[in-house]
Order: C-alpha cells, then structure tokens, then sequence
C-alpha cells in the first residue's frame, strides 16, 4: 500500500514540474495480481471524457515507469468525489466510477435515455438499471418512468436541481 501512496505522490510531482495542471485531484492504488486477487469487470467501460487526460497521463507514466507491466483498471472497485456546480446549493457526491460515469453525462445533458447512457458508458444494462435505481432514489435524478425498475429503452432521467 505504501509503494502505491508513493507512486501517485511520484505521479503528482512529475505533473507539477511539468506545469501540467490537473484539476482533479487524483490517487490511485496499484495492486500486484499475485498478492491481490482481484478480478478486472468484464465489461469495455468508456472513461469518462472529463477525466480522460489523467487517465492516459497516468498510463503513460506507469508504462515509462515500469515498462512491460500490465496495468488494469478496476473500475468496479473505485470511488470518486463529485462537487456540484449546477444548484446554489453545493453538494459533494461520493459515487463509484459508474456513477460518476452517468453523473458527468449530464455535464453537457439535461436528459438523456437509458440507450444514451449506455451507449455514453458502456456500463451494462443490468449494471446500469441499478446506478439509475440508487441515483433516483438518491433524488440526483428523476425518472420519466413510473416503474423505474421495469426500465425500457426510451426511458429518460433528467438531472434535477433540487437536491
């Protein structure tokens, strides 16, 4: 755990002497197959275009650091924090990365279908109707459903500005 903490300060550092801002605040923990078990979701989950650039800067990196390593995302396993900008209330919003992945959608959406937001994420329908489910219920979202957990495709979920 300590070799991880290490890396993504080694990470941060090599950013700001390269005066390659981010503005996101970034660390990650890189675990040894051997050691850690742990399988990688078998789905082709689409990184977010909000925080592509750390994703490749951080590939990158590992690769230049330690080349012929495999790195593997396990997006299953992450957490991210999200601040609001769109209320005049602010909120901070602990979410997994597929939360994060629906939520950042709305960045550019006020609404969007169930088919967009898989076609948006790659997050599997099954997956997918479950982060809905608990963003719903959470009062993030609002569904155009009545029965939001019997979803079809033309169901749509606006973003709602009174959390």
């Amino acid at each position: 755990m300590s070799l991880s903490k290490d890396l993504t300060d080694q990470f941060k550092e090599r950013m700001q002497q390269n005066h390659d801002d981010m503005d996101i605040n970034f660390s990650i923990m890189v675990l040894g197959t051997n050691f850690w078990p742990l399988n990688a979701p078998s789905n082709d989950f689409i990184v977010p275009t909000d925080i592509q650039p750390t994703y490749d800067r951080f590939q990158k990196y590992y690769q230049q650091k330690h080349s012929g390593r495999k790195l593997t995302w396990l997006w299953n396993y992450s957490k991210n924090e999200l601040r609001t900008n769109y209320t005049n209330q602010k909120y901070i919003l602990m979410t997994s990365s597929y939360q994060m992945a629906v939520l950042l959608q709305y960045n550019k959406h006020d609404t969007l279908s169930i088919d967009e937001l898989l076609q948006a994420t790659a997050i599997p329908k099954d997956l997918l109707i479950q982060v809905l489910g608990l963003l719903t219920k959470a009062k993030v979202l609002i569904s155009d459903d009545e029965e939001q957990y019997d979803l079809n495709p033309g169901s749509c979920y606006t973003i709602t500005n009174c959390l």
